[in-house]
């Protein structure tokens, strides 16, 4: 494991939901820390005793879905600074439609499942003034499925939570290949 990992684990045994809240928030701010992999030794730890386990999952949900608000709001804010000069563009106003088409459920599926591709669609939906109330509840959605699911691992796989850990993140990595390649094939087969 590394340095980062490893600090982050003692920590989380010495300090739990502060560790874990602090460390989730940061994470859906784009700090690239190890949170699912988080999510799973809060799992595991709750079911040695070490942590409560409901309050690990109101933390890690509140954190990350606060984390997610904030980073839609820096979208919002910012993101008029930034796609002026492409917002009368045709591809721009393409991009738009197809998220406002699709932008709930991007950000209902990158919470758990494409997780890489969660810090750009809250700022995608901040920036193109997706409507607060649906991002809301797609991110509370698929936080609680992703808390749900990862931390349940590290409970029912406590003692080699680790390596499920591990098979976790690269099953996420997976699941990003396949959809960029997925969209790379429709658009190499739609521009012909």
């Amino acid at each position: 494991m590394t340095e980062i990992t490893d600090f982050l684990l003692t920590n989380l045994l010495n300090h739990g939901a502060l560790v874990l809240g602090s460390t989730l928030f940061l994470a859906a701010l784009g700090v690239p820390l190890p949170a699912s992999m988080l999510v799973v030794a809060t799992g595991a730890f709750s079911q040695q005793g070490v942590m409560s386990l409901q309050t690990a999952a109101g933390v890690a949900v509140v954190s990350a879905v606060a984390g997610d608000g904030c980073s839609y709001l820096l979208g919002r804010l910012a993101g008029e600074r930034f796609t002026s000069r492409w917002k009368g563009s045709k591809a721009w106003r393409s991009a738009d439609r197809q998220f406002e088409r699709w932008g709930t459920w991007s950000i209902f599926l990158s919470r758990f499942l494409f997780t890489p591709f969660a810090l750009p669609v809250n700022l995608m939906a901040g920036s193109t003034l997706f409507p607060w109330p649906r991002f809301l509840v797609a991110v509370v959605m698929g936080e609680v499925i992703w808390v749900t699911m990862f931390g349940g691992l590290g409970l029912l796989f406590a003692d080699s939570w680790e390596a499920l850990s591990q098979m976790a993140s690269d099953l996420s990595g997976f699941l990003v290949g396949a959809l960029l390649l997925g969209v790379g094939i429709y658009a190499l087969t739609r521009r012909r």
